[in-house]
């Protein structure tokens, strides 16, 4: 199974994990790890290291993260240098990580990438366009856009 963990600048991880727990119930292989005012990178890392020696040696770890480029970003590429398993995600959001915890007890790690990657885009809807789309169809047809 693939753990994921859940990071970003102040309290988002938390806010996604306690809308996966109303979803998904409680699940011990998704951890939030905030990245609050007044830490820095080590303060960061540190906290992935604790979440780490947590697992087993040789787990695979999906860390779903909220900027590329950020410090909790930045924190998780030290650990993923060279290390074939742990990935990083940026763009994190609820849809992204309902669809890797669907995934992590059956897929690998580069399974669950490929899989966000192809289903990210779908997840991103503007009402206004949608409810373009729904006006051209005809009455009859079904539709999902709404």
């Amino acid at each position: 199974m693939v753990k994921i963990i859940i990071s970003g600048h102040g309290e988002i991880s938390t806010g996604i994990m306690s809308a996966v727990k109303m979803i998904f119930g409680e699940n011990e292989d998704v951890v939030a790890v905030p990245f609050t005012k007044g830490e820095g990178l080590e303060d960061i890392k540190k906290h992935y290291g604790e979440v780490l020696k947590k697992y087993p040696a040789g787990s695979q770890f999906l860390f779903l993260v909220d900027l590329f480029g950020g410090s909790p970003y930045n924190a998780a590429i030290q650990l993923a240098y060279g290390n074939k398993n742990i990935d990083i995600v940026t763009g994190v959001n609820l849809p992204m990580v309902l669809e890797a915890l669907g995934m992590a007890q059956v897929s690998s790690l580069d399974e669950i990438i490929e899989h966000l990657k192809e289903t990210n885009l779908e997840s991103f809807k503007v009402f206004s366009e949608q409810t373009k789309k729904l006006a051209g169809k005809e009455d009859n047809e079904e539709d999902d856009l709404l």
